[in-house]
């Protein structure tokens, strides 16, 4: 797919760039520093692709790249997220941007743009408890609800959206280099709640039993940033995608996919 990057010089979108050439994208990267981005990214892999300089908040800039390009395909790593409930919106402006600008070029184009956005493991539903997020009982990163909010209210048939819900990230390595191969990538995935959530000992105890729940489980989904580029850039690769509307809880398998 031709798939245009926003975020690129941060920890994920950076190791997105060789995830995505690995599985034969052409990579079209909207970026606010170039200068920034050449300090972070391997000079080989930024030659196989387009770059162009702007601001994440200028929908009608998103929008004229997405058309002068053609792409058929969007991941935004752009922005972070207030970590507490009381802290201003930090990424919205551009969550919005995007997702107009998205819009607009896909009915000029005359096909759907597939989509992934970056959200967190609190904006995925508790396990049994459809439509309840994660942060009524854990409320950190709330603003991720409002980049669901944002995306879902869009139609689907120009926006093919997916909502990656990861814990922590961490890097397998500090260096970003090109990949002779896809690396392949441990996880497993499940739509709207946590993947393969495990319930403790404490479930059925009356209120606190959810707690105890989150609090035991957390670790489980701790990541790498790697793993979680190769997963999307390989789930662009399907024609159709089963994450297509849903959010996407992930967790390390114990079998090592190779894509």
């Amino acid at each position: 797919m031709k798939v245009l990057l926003l975020g690129a010089t941060g920890n994920l979108g950076s190791r997105l760039v060789p995830a995505l050439l690995a599985h034969n994208h052409s990579v079209v990267i909207f970026v606010r520093s170039e200068s920034k981005l050449r300090t972070l990214v391997d000079s080989a892999a930024l030659s196989q692709c387009t770059i162009v300089n702007g601001d994440g908040t200028d929908n009608r800039a998103i929008e004229e790249t997405i058309l002068n390009n053609q792409c058929n395909a969007l991941i935004n790593s752009a922005g972070r997220a207030a970590i507490f409930p009381w802290g201003a919106p930090k990424m919205q402006g551009i969550i919005q941007a995007v997702a107009t600008a998205v819009v607009e070029a896909s009915k000029k184009l005359g096909y759907p743009i597939r989509c992934w956005f970056l959200g967190g493991l609190t904006v995925l539903d508790f396990p049994g408890k459809k439509g309840t997020k994660m942060s009524y009982y854990f409320p950190l990163f709330n603003e991720h609800g409002h980049t669901l909010d944002c995306i879902s209210s869009k139609p689907k048939e120009y926006l093919q959206w997916s909502l990656l819900a990861p814990s922590a990230m961490t890097p397998a390595s500090q260096e970003i280099t090109v990949l002779q191969a896809p690396r392949g990538n441990p996880l497993a995935a499940q739509n709207d709640i946590p993947a393969n959530w495990s319930a403790t000992f404490l479930s059925g105890v009356p209120y606190l039993g959810i707690y105890a729940d989150i609090a035991m489980n957390m670790m489980r989904y701790n990541t790498t940033l790697e793993d979680c580029a190769d997963f999307m850039a390989a789930d662009l690769t399907k024609g159709e995608s089963e994450h297509v509307g849903h959010k996407v809880g992930i967790i390390v398998s114990n079998e090592k996919k190779g894509q």
